[in-house]
């Protein structure tokens, strides 16, 4: 196979995913976040091909929570906005495993200097075989 047409299979392969993930995710209930607006969760596909599921709280906790987090990382509105988004990504994670999904949860790493922190991530590596849901 070659280059050209081992990447285009893969970008097939990357929108069928991100359809049948909007797909599910709007049979559960939950809001896609628009236009990079927060309060919602958000699906894109990186340059290495993966996907990606992110959760962004109410864009009024998310906004206050992130000027807040730098100089205070401890402060009760930081910590609610981490553990909503870490709870949600969870059940994320858990719907799409319930569909048939191929899911990986990623753990972050909370460190005080923020270049060696890192974000959990909801990375779903394959679609499922079966797809009981996509007629609904």
């Amino acid at each position: 196979m070659t280059g050209a047409v081992a990447g285009d299979s893969r970008h097939a392969r990357s929108a069928r995913i991100v359809r049948d993930v909007r797909k599910v995710l709007a049979l559960a209930g939950l809001p896609e976040a628009r236009g990079g607006e927060p309060g919602g969760y958000s699906v894109v596909t990186r340059d290495d091909g993966r996907v990606y599921v992110g959760w962004m709280t109410d864009g009024t906790l998310y906004n206050q929570a992130f000027e807040i987090e730098a100089a205070h990382p401890q402060h009760p509105l930081a910590r609610l906005d981490r553990s909503v988004t870490a709870a949600m990504e969870r059940a994320v994670a858990d719907v799409l495993y319930a569909a048939g999904f191929t899911v990986v949860l990623r753990p972050g790493v909370q460190n005080g200097n923020p270049d060696n922190a890192s974000d959990p991530e909801v990375i779903v590596a394959a679609g499922p075989e079966f797809r009981a849901w996509a007629d609904s």
